[in-house]
């Protein structure tokens, strides 16, 4: 038997508190484009053990609304409008799991102007990449938070990185 294939991420599933503002600021702070909404507020919530059990969520939580999101070339950001008898606030850097995602832009500083107008908060001003491995002229980032908490990061590396012989990250680049 072969090993399955891995092709890449395919999307990133986010609980947000307002689904209809949630895919506004995506669209408003990132030119996302939504692709579909599977159910929303005027169909059946899902909910219940079967549900619970599928998704690993807590028992009587509700799932009100559902939307893909589609974000330039990466994975597609799935949204979902969730209500439960115990939820958490998002998470920060310094907890375990999947604490942000990236994206990359070519114009940093005009992405991080934008995502702020939509109504997210930038923590710092984009700054020069610290990391030895990923430094060079122009590399720069910026960590930011979404109006619902959420972390996400742009990032720009116009200066060739070594690790970019031995994968595809360019992709996002052009070979000029």
């Amino acid at each position: 038997m072969t090993a399955p294939v891995i092709r890449g991420v395919n999307h990133i599933g986010i609980t947000v508190p307002d689904i209809e503002a949630a895919k506004s600021f995506l669209v408003d702070a990132f030119g996302g484009q939504v692709i579909y909404q599977s159910f929303g507020p005027q169909d059946p919530p899902r909910q219940g053990p079967g549900f619970e059990q599928a998704v690993g969520a807590f028992p009587g939580t509700v799932v009100r609304a559902q939307a893909m999101v589609k974000i330039g070339t990466g994975p597609d950001i799935e949204l979902f409008e969730m209500y439960g008898p115990e939820q958490a606030q998002p998470i920060r850097a310094s907890d375990f799991g999947i604490t942000h995602f990236a994206l990359y832009t070519d114009d940093i500083d005009a992405s991080v102007e934008r995502f702020e107008k939509a109504g997210g908060t930038p923590l710092t001003a984009p700054r020069a990449i610290p990391y030895a491995t990923e430094k060079g002229p122009g590399n720069k980032v910026c960590y930011c938070r979404m109006p619902w908490g959420t972390t996400m990061e742009f990032i720009t590396t116009p200066a060739r990185m070594d690790y970019h012989d031995q994968t595809d990250l360019r992709r996002w680049q052009d070979d000029d």
